[in-house]
Parts: C-alpha cells; structure tokens; sequence
C-alpha cells in the first residue's frame, strides 16, 4: 500500500506544490435508467455524460491566492496534477492527470490562530474531461532551445484516440518567447520525428493546450522548445495523454 508523500500541482502559470497539501479529483459518469419490460424484473444501466471535478486545498500565501486564485473565477485554466514522483522529484514518464477546469468557487476559512487556507474548486470545462497520461517534461528552466528525452507510451495512437498536449509556463525573463512542439517518432533516436501539435507562441506566464487526432503506431513521444529572443530563460513543464 503506498504512502501518498509526494504530489505535484501545476495550475496555469503557477506551481502550487509548495503552497497546497491537499488535491481531490473525482470522475463520474451518469447513471441512466434503461430497464424495459424485457429486463426480466432487473434494473439496466448506460453510462451518460461523464463529469470530473478537482479541488484543490492551498495554504492562504498572499503570492497565491490574490494574483492567482482572486483573479481566476469563471475562467478556464489548465490544472496538472503528477501523482506519487519517484524520490520526491517528478520525472519524466510519471503518471499525470489533467484537465481544464472552470473556477466555479474558492473557499476561505478564517480563524483566528488557525493557518489560513484557501479551498478552489474547477469541474472539468472542455470536451476532453479528465486526462490521464505522462509527464514528457519535469518543471526546469531553459535559456536556449531544449528538446526533452523520448518518453515510451504503450500501444501508440489507434484509430478514433486523441492525443492530447498541455504545458505550463511559470515565468518568461529578458526577452524571451517560446513555442512547443509534440513530436513522435517509432524509435527512441527520433531518426523521423513527426510533428503531432505545434502551440502558438507564448511570451508571458501562463498555459498551452493542443490536440492532434491522427493515428500513429508510434510510442515514443518527446517536447521541442524553441526559444525566441537573445536573453532570459523560460520556465515550463510539459505533458501528453492518448485517449
């Protein structure tokens, strides 16, 4: 049984992983009726439109919650959270869960002598709902343009499967911009990489989200980050899920 020690939380431009000590993702689908006379005296069910939320459980740091969290209600933004990284370091291959959720509420409970909170709340907002797939790049600062280590994911793209890409921008110095690129190839040296989703280019904190519907037997998928400008660096983490 594992012990839950090590969660990572990226939320738009912003690491929460130091700030938050608690995350709940819940998915569900609904639950239909479709019992006739011929169900022989027993209840049938179908899956209906699935939902997820995820509430994040934040200490109230003033760097967080006013330009973060005030600032965000009724907006869709990314959330990525990578579960139980190995020796306390996320690290390329992790399991990740993402989606882009709607702020619908944050929550302050205010005691005096209690440590302040703040509780966010953001059901999933687009068409893809909760994703489940690999972290292709570990949060880590660049100052030229950096191409990740290919990542291996099991059985490629089949027919009618998405790909899906989602990176979080912490901060942008000098004059700095960048555009990310998911590429994927068959092999690990990446001999004829193909590009799967190019994102637009980015010149500020914040998030980037793309999706490619192309099948492909490949299963080794890897981030080019290319930077633009002469000074400075960027910070970014990098994801994908096929599904």
């Amino acid at each position: 049984m594992p012990i839950l020690r090590d969660v990572v939380i990226h939320y738009a431009g912003t690491d929460l992983t130091a700030t938050a000590n608690e995350v709940s993702l819940d998915a569900s689908f609904a639950d239909l009726d479709v019992t006739t006379f011929g169900s022989s005296g027993n209840h049938e069910r179908i899956a209906g439109i699935g939902d997820a939320t995820a509430s994040v459980m934040t200490f109230g740091d003033p760097a967080i919650v006013e330009p973060i969290f005030s600032t965000k209600p009724g907006t869709v933004e990314l959330l990525t959270v990578t579960q139980f990284p190995t020796s306390g370091t996320a690290t390329a291959g992790d399991r990740i869960y993402a989606m882009r959720g709607l702020l619908t509420s944050t929550k302050q409970p205010l005691k005096v002598g209690d440590v302040s909170k703040l509780d966010a709340t953001m059901p999933e907002a687009q068409a893809e709902g909760l994703l489940a797939g690999q972290l292709l790049a570990p949060k880590q600062t660049i100052s030229v343009t950096t191409t990740t280590s290919p990542v291996f994911f099991t059985g490629g793209v089949t027919t009618g499967q998405v790909t899906y890409f989602g990176v979080h921008v912490f901060s942008v110095s000098g004059d700095r911009t960048v555009t990310f690129k998911l590429q994927s190839a068959s092999g690990t040296g990446f001999a004829t990489p193909v590009d799967r989703v190019t994102l637009g280019t980015i010149s500020a904190a914040g998030s980037g989200f793309g999706s490619s519907s192309t099948a492909t037997g490949h299963q080794y998928w890897r981030v080019v980050a290319t930077l633009g400008g002469t000074t400075g660096s960027v910070s970014f983490a990098a994801f994908a899920a096929i599904q």
